[in-house]
């Protein structure tokens, strides 16, 4: 019998898995790991001594210091 392979798929990334179930740790490490990666990018385009970055349910809100 040949092995068959499980994907996941979650906001448009696909993981392969081991076994046919995932755990709810998994998807939270993967979800941190896609925010500390959507931070680094726009930590690039936008200087946090200028600006305030927060991560809110709807997105990243991004307000300008004073």
């Amino acid at each position: 019998m040949k092995r068959q392979r499980i994907f996941f798929i979650i906001n448009d990334l696909v993981f392969e898995i081991q076994k046919p179930e995932i755990t709810l740790k998994q998807i939270r490490v993967a979800q941190v790991k896609i925010e500390n990666e959507e931070y680094k990018e726009l930590r690039k385009k936008f200087d946090e001594d200028v600006f305030h970055l927060e991560k809110k349910p709807e997105g990243w809100f991004i307000t300008q210091k004073e």
